[in-house]
């Protein structure tokens, strides 16, 4: 009989191979085209004189400011060329933190959700944060709790959004790594605060204070569809509308409780929570923010491979899902079509939404388990 991993080899080649493409793409048209989106905004804290923090409101945490003046450029194309090329190898070490932490077979259903956003998540910064996260998760997993601790906490100081897997540690039963984490993340919190002033903080945690409901959000597209705008473009999203304190605080209030009974309910079940319930943590997240991003669907992608490892084929068909639509929404949003928008933003946050409800109906999920372990 022939080796399954041998067989599957050439289908990894392939889509590494594609990315190698997708990278001389990106490159080729960051040499030749204005800068947009993050690369826009990148670029802008690069040139503007002064301490990011201190001298101008930045909506970054400070692993992403330090990353940006790491590659910065006062050329755009030099710019793009080199956020292109580190994007490629976060993709590719997350890929290599799957791998190594939960096999050959994950990797490469990695590679297969992750393909449709290739489309433009080579000029975004998010993969950086997901390689992080996802490399911190696989060295705890092989008894390197140190390290892995310490690199999930760089993860969290460079977006924010992996701390609410942390759970996942002490679920796992790597105390060490989560302390790890803990500890590490909180020394370089103070040392962000104590630079940056509460200021600073309150800039990243609020987007540079901006008022609006980003339209991607859950919120915002619901907004967006009453009130038919306008849509404007605010801290570098497009917005819609006004969000009042209380909707803001009652999210938060809804995440919390999420959060909470998304992992109580994986402390109750035998599945990996790296896995399916990373995924809900991670959804309940994107369902409760006034911001949903494009990219944002990306911080997905590894954890919903390990649910295909864990024998839950249906979290990764949805991770898959939503990938797929986000893939969609680049391609086709645009004033002129902005009802086609909304009704693929109306899916995919009820998928979301979904991914959630589904990991908190325990009859439901270990129904769909020993489905797909049959």
């Amino acid at each position: 009989m022939s080796d399954p991993r041998a067989a599957s080899l050439p289908v990894t080649i392939g889509l590494i191979a594609l990315r190698v493409v997708v990278l001389a793409i990106a490159i080729h048209v960051g040499r030749s085209a204005a800068p947009t989106d993050d690369l826009l905004r990148f670029h802008e804290i690069v040139v503007t004189p002064g301490t990011p923090y201190r001298s101008f409101p930045v909506e970054y945490a400070p692993g992403e400011v330090l990353f940006i003046e790491g590659i910065g450029s006062p050329d755009p194309s030099a710019l793009a060329t080199r956020l292109a090329i580190a994007a490629f190898v976060a993709d590719i070490a997350v890929w290599a933190a799957v791998r190594h932490g939960w096999g050959s077979a994950a990797a490469q259903r990695y590679l297969w959700i992750g393909a449709p956003l290739l489309v433009f998540l080579y000029d975004r910064f998010d993969l950086v944060p997901v390689a992080l996260a996802a490399w911190g998760a696989a060295l705890a997993v092989r008894g390197f709790q140190r390290a892995g601790g310490v690199a999930f906490a760089s993860g969290i100081i460079a977006k924010l959004w992996p701390v609410v897997l942390m759970p996942a540690f002490v679920i796992r039963g790597h105390r060490r790594a989560f302390g790890w984490a803990c500890g590490v993340s909180a020394a370089l919190a103070a040392g962000w605060l104590w630079f940056a002033g509460t200021g600073g903080v309150s800039g990243v945690m609020t987007f540079r204070h901006a008022r609006g409901w980003g339209v991607e959000s859950t919120v915002g597209t619901l907004v967006w569809i009453v009130n038919g705008g306008p849509v404007r473009l605010e801290a570098g999203s497009p917005r819609v509308g006004t969000a009042p304190r209380w909707a803001t605080i009652l999210l938060a209030g809804a995440l919390v409780i999420l959060l909470v009974s998304v992992w109580r309910a994986s402390s109750r079940r035998d599945r990996d929570p790296f896995g399916s319930a990373s995924v809900a943590a991670i959804c309940a997240l994107l369902a409760c923010s006034p911001l949903f991003s494009l990219q944002f669907a990306a911080w997905l992608l590894p954890w919903g491979a390990i649910a295909w490892a864990d024998g839950d084929r249906r979290t990764f068909r949805y991770v898959a899902s939503i990938e797929a639509l986000t893939a969609v929404l680049f391609v086709v949003y645009s004033p002129h079509r902005a009802l086609a928008a909304q009704v693929l933003l109306l899916v995919r946050s009820a998928l979301v939404l979904w991914v959630v409800a589904a990991w908190l109906l325990p009859q439901r999920t270990a129904a769909a388990v020993a489905g797909d372990r049959r």
